[in-house]
């Protein structure tokens, strides 16, 4: 994204302003009727993102259901794509092995312009790296001077916006089929001072839900029925997920769930965060995330940029109605960092619940 030319500024102080974004009155955009510009270049090297990024809370659910088991529920089904969703999230469950899945995710998102920075094809989990997205504000927003401004000088008004897509994918067990979970992650440029930084931006639901509806549309669903389907909605059953202290000084997040659904949604919730998962093993129950400097939130426990913990999250189901989620760190120091951490990273996860 081109912004205004720093001598411009200065010579146009007058102008200043026009550098922040520029928003159009709100308009609700029916859905498959926005398009997605990502501004892809092969001689651009990736973005650099500084530490420091956590993720904003985010709502945004589907509706329009029909209920079945579970406590879930099809909304609908198109072609060899069903959307499901529950009280917290939305997910696709295709009528593909997950070895297919797999290699139609990285075509799609390479479609756009995206690198794809992480992939662990054993665990079924790919992420992209950031990649810009067309911010640009229409003309008739900026004003008749600004306008003419940025036509003369070949510029858009606006701060960079970039984005990223996790697509996390779980074999449905006795079946051909894979479930399907896409999150997307966006920051935004800022100016501070003299400085342009990058920092975390809301998730925008509306896009994220578009591109779920392109995706499916490329796994082979009819466009049309989709459309008709998928609508917005927040609705929330208020199951309560909640943090309690272990007897050995560390959190414990408990889920009123079985084992199965409890690490279902665990997943979901990591992919939230944005957690580095290094493994997983469904059979146990556990994941293995990595804590890193870029982590936002997890860098304060980093004592050097090139130090990275690793720790175990166990779910062990007590009834088939609770579940605890057990937090394992697997140096055994046992510090009051890594005690304290554990809870501040558990109600990070509960908050999305």
């Amino acid at each position: 994204m081109k912004v205004i030319n720093c001598l411009v500024i200065v010579s146009a102080s007058l102008l200043v302003i026009s550098c922040s974004k520029v928003v159009d009155p709100v308009q609700k955009i029916g859905l498959g009727t926005r398009v997605i510009s990502y501004q892809a270049d092969d001689l651009t090297s990736s973005l650099v993102i500084p530490p420091d990024l956590t993720k904003p809370s985010s709502e945004g659910l589907f509706a329009e259901n029909v209920e079945v088991s579970n406590n879930q529920d099809i909304l609908t089904e198109v072609g060899n794509v069903e959307v499901m969703r529950d009280s917290h999230r939305r997910w696709l469950v295709v009528d593909k092995p997950t070895s297919e899945v797999w290699s139609l995710s990285k075509e799609f998102f390479r479609s756009y312009g995206f690198v794809i920075e992480k992939e662990n094809q054993k665990i079924g989990l790919l992420e992209t790296d950031y990649l810009e997205i067309e911010t640009k504000v229409p003309d008739k927003s900026l004003g008749m001077i600004r306008a003419a401004l940025s036509k003369a000088l070949k510029t858009q008004y606006g701060l960079p916006i970039a984005d990223k897509y996790r697509v996390r994918m779980e074999p449905v067990e006795g079946q051909n089929k894979t479930e399907v979970y896409l999150t997307l992650t966006s920051i935004g440029e800022v100016i501070k001072g003299e400085q342009r930084l990058w920092q975390p931006r809301e998730k925008d639901v509306e896009l994220e839900t578009e591109m779920l509806l392109t995706f499916m549309v490329f796994l082979g669903s009819d466009r049309t029925e989709a459309i008709n389907k998928i609508q917005a909605s927040t609705d929330s059953n208020g199951d309560l997920v909640k943090v309690i202290k272990s007897d050995s000084g560390y959190a414990t997040l408990v889920f009123p769930y079985n084992k199965k659904q409890s690490w279902s949604y665990l997943g979901w919730a990591l992919d939230e965060l944005d957690v580095d998962i290094e493994d997983r093993d469904i059979f146990e129950g556990s994941y293995f995330i990595n804590i890193s400097p870029s982590k936002g939130f997890f860098a304060r426990l980093i004592n050097t940029v090139t130090n990275t913990k690793t720790y175990q999250l166990y779910v062990k189901q007590i009834d088939e109605s609770y579940s605890e989620v057990i937090f394992v760190d697997l140096s055994n120091e046992n510090d009051e960092d890594t005690l304290s951490f554990s809870f501040e990273f558990f109600n990070k996860l509960a908050a999305k619940f």
